[in-house]
């Protein structure tokens, strides 16, 4: 990490927090994200989850693509077929 000015609107506020100094030194800072386990707080977030997906999903390839494309037809004929009969229970 590279210390440098950056645009406010660049940036996002979150709850994830640590306790630093005002200046701290890379290894200060280092050991207080290690401490505070950002790492995994970030993966458990929902902002960072849907990272994850995002980047997962630009990394596949052409057949992985065409495998989700075909489990999206399925759980949507399933939910179309629960659909159906659930509005046929209500008519009767």
């Amino acid at each position: 990490m590279v210390r440098g000015q950056m645009n406010f609107k660049r940036l996002s506020l979150t709850d994830i927090r640590i306790d630093i100094p005002r200046v701290p030194r890379k290894q200060t800072l280092i050991a207080a994200i290690e401490a505070a386990d950002v790492k995994n707080k970030w993966e458990n977030s929902s902002w960072g989850r849907k990272l994850i997906v995002h980047k997962r999903r630009a990394s596949l390839n052409d057949f992985d693509r065409f495998k989700v494309m075909l489990t999206k037809i399925k759980r949507g004929g399933a939910n179309r077929q629960e659909l159906a009969k659930l509005k046929k229970e209500a008519a009767v």
